[in-house]
């Protein structure tokens, strides 16, 4: 008897322990070097996610000075470019493809999968970003309140993972399922 009830102990105190485990958000940041050159990093933010009233959870991103729809027309690109102020992006429709002139990275930013990042590049040569799928894309471009960038841990260079196509093992657009290029 006395093992079943430190098994049930056991498992008690894990799903208690999994319950209150604190979320954190991830997001891909595009910054610059010392050589002016633009990259990615994984960013961590290091506020908690908060159980909302409801249902769900919510996160206060921080301040920001306001906030710009944009919607960018299907097979479309910028060139190379830097945004005017550091700022989250966050995709609402669409497609959107970083590459950058100095290096091999790429950001494939898709609704629904990674549609959030930060655009951190406002200094140095800048990135390349094309739209190439057959619709428009949406976004808001969310500035932060004075240039201030909220406070954030670095995981790594490159893009998160964890809110990229590399969590669901696929290589490249084509394998996402039929996005009309």
């Amino acid at each position: 008897m006395r093992p079943r009830i430190l098994l049930s102990a056991i498992t008690l105190i894990c799903t208690v322990y999994a319950r209150e485990e604190a979320h954190y958000l991830t997001a891909t940041a595009v910054v610059t070097n010392d050589n002016d050159h633009a990259y990615l990093e994984c960013w961590q933010f290091p506020t908690p996610f908060k159980t909302y009233p409801t249902v769900g959870q919510s996160l206060f991103l921080g301040n920001t000075s306001n906030i710009t729809y944009v919607v960018l027309p299907p097979r479309s690109s910028e060139g190379i470019h830097k945004p005017p102020a550091p700022m989250f992006f966050a995709l609402l429709s669409g497609m959107a493809h970083i590459t950058f002139p100095y290096n091999d990275q790429e950001a494939w930013v898709m609704e629904g999968v990674n549609g959030f990042l930060v655009a951190n590049d406002v200094t140095g040569i800048g990135h390349y970003t094309t739209y190439p799928s057959d619709k428009e894309t949406v976004a808001l471009q969310v500035p932060f309140e004075g240039g201030a960038v909220p406070d954030h841990d670095v995981l790594g260079k490159g893009a998160c993972h964890q809110t990229s196509r590399l969590e669901f093992g696929i290589e490249g657009p084509e394998e996402f399922g039929q996005i009309e290029l």
